[in-house]
């Protein structure tokens, strides 16, 4: 009799459900967020001193990193369809070996950079209004993808420093010596 695979119910939910879910209204967070803030490009005063809703735009990547060169939207636009289907890839790996962690950063990832890459395509430039102020120094002005993006990385080096089988600072399981004289 031949066996059919199959792909369980638990499997199912944990990598393919949950994760398109979750792509989905994080995308949407994102897109409503940016219209809200595109459509009053007002300053709001959230916390006094400490936060606050600023509209702007950022035609370059983080940091305005390439916002004053022509070139650099062609570039974005260009590279971002090509990072996407790596980290599909990637995401695909990370399924096959049951890495939960690793899957759930990949997924934050992918909305971020497809967040952010909606806005470059449609106004060439990415809308930010998340703006923090520390004292006299203002953090740059971020958005709801780049909190995917940010979160989504923080967890992709920590899987790789901690919890994957070959990490980086995982304990390594002891060897018994006296298995090892016998031997």
């Amino acid at each position: 009799m031949q066996r059919v695979r199959t792909f369980d119910r638990k499997r199912l939910i944990i990598f393919i459900i949950v994760p398109v879910i979750l792509l989905a209204a994080l995308i949407g967070l994102d897109q409503i967020t940016k219209y809200f803030a595109e459509r009053d490009k007002a300053d709001t005063v959230v916390i006094d001193g400490f936060f606050y809703l600023s509209y702007s735009t950022n035609s370059g990547a983080g940091f305005s990193f390439l916002a004053d060169k022509e070139w650099g939207q062609t570039l974005f636009k260009i590279i971002t369809p090509v990072a996407l289907v790596a980290f599909c890839a990637f995401y695909l790996f990370a399924v096959k070996k049951s890495y939960k962690w690793l899957a759930y950063s990949v997924v934050l990832i992918i909305a971020g950079t497809i967040g952010n890459y909606i806005d470059r395509l449609i106004n060439s430039e990415v809308v930010d209004f998340l703006s923090f102020h520390f004292g006299s120094y203002v953090f740059p002005t971020f958005n709801v993808a780049d909190i995917c993006l940010t979160v989504g990385v923080i967890m992709l080096i920590i899987h790789f420093l901690f919890l994957d089988k070959f990490a980086v600072f995982k304990k390594k399981p002891k060897t018994d010596d006296k298995k090892d004289e016998n031997a």
